[in-house]
């Protein structure tokens, strides 16, 4: 396999991440999350920015995602 393909292959799988439901209630993916974490320190804080938490679970669903997201970019900083 080419470097090529393999970077199509990388590509794809990371449009295919990125479009990945968070928020079922609300149909907020992976992307919108990501974007709207920037500067945001809490679950909180983060469904202010992007709209999580305010479907018909009240974020019992994407709430301990957002979470987990949260910590890991806190790992990588």
């Amino acid at each position: 396999m080419s470097s090529d393909e393999e970077e199509k292959i990388k590509n794809e799988e990371r449009i295919k991440q990125m479009a990945r439901v968070v928020c079922i209630c609300k149909g907020i993916n992976l992307g919108k999350v990501l974007k709207g974490m920037e500067g945001c320190s809490t679950v909180a804080e983060v469904n202010r920015a992007t709209g999580c938490g305010t479907g018909g679970c009240q974020g019992q669903r994407c709430g301990p995602r957002i979470k987990m997201l949260l910590e890991k970019m806190s790992q990588t900083k």
